[in-house]
Formats: C-alpha cells, sequence, structure tokens
C-alpha cells in the first residue's frame, strides 16, 4: 500500500499563532516582542520573516469576528481599502495612515516593539 507522508512541518505563520493563542498579554507591543522572539530563537526564523509572521498572525487574532476586512485587491503600494460590514469602502492612502501614526506618536500611543532595530511599530488602543 503507498501512502503518501503527512508533511507536519508547520509554518511561522501556524507558529506564531499557536504562540499568540496560547498567552494572553498586556499589550500588542509585547505580544510580537515576545512572538517574534521565541520564532527566532526557538524556531531559528529569521527575524524578517518571524516579523512577518507574528503581524499577520496578530490580526487575524485580533479581527476574528470583525465584519470589516480589508480589500486586497482594491489596495495598493500605496492605498489601503478598509470594507466596512455593509460593503462600504473606506480608503487610507500612504499620507493618511503616516499623518495617524504620528498623530499616535505624538499622544504616546504608537508604541516600537524592538527598542534596538526601532520595528515594528504598533498601535496601542
Amino acid at each position: 500500500m503507498n501512502v503518501a507522508p503527512i508533511n507536519t512541518a508547520k509554518t511561522p505563520f501556524d507558529i506564531a499563532t499557536e504562540v499568540l493563542w496560547q498567552n494572553r498579554w498586556d499589550n500588542r507591543a509585547e505580544a510580537l516582542r515576545i512572538t517574534i522572539g521565541t520564532l527566532v530563537n526557538d524556531y531559528g526564523i529569521s527575524e524578517t520573516t518571524a516579523e512577518v509572521a507574528a503581524i499577520q498572525a496578530f490580526a487575524d487574532l485580533d479581527s476574528v469576528n470583525l465584519d470589516a476586512t480589508i480589500d486586497l485587491t482594491a489596495s495598493t503600494a500605496h492605498v489601503v481599502v478598509l470594507r466596512t460590514r455593509n460593503g462600504c469602502p473606506v480608503v487610507f492612502t500612504a499620507r493618511d495612515l503616516d499623518r495617524m501614526i504620528q498623530q499616535a506618536r505624538d499622544a504616546g500611543l504608537a508604541q516600537v516593539v524592538d527598542a534596538d532595530t526601532r520595528r515594528p511599530v504598533v498601535l496601542e488602543h
């Protein structure tokens, strides 16, 4: 009987999701810092790959019961299109997002995840 082996290798995204799911964090920056560190130190994943995996996993978990979504087809390198629960497009240009980040910094709501690299930046609310 020929049976194909089951691939049990987990992707960085899967590992990040497990780390985030298993723990409750005080804030977003802490959740991302520890998750990125776990991927890098315990699994040998590059920091860049770990960063993206942790960000994507966090966003998925953070948006589980949210009706709004980011429209990837309509979004580009310079615009993010958010579709509200009724399908209405909300437009955020790169300039809009940059201004929002600066406003969050001014209000003390923008947090740097890694103090050494100064990245990524998350908004606490």
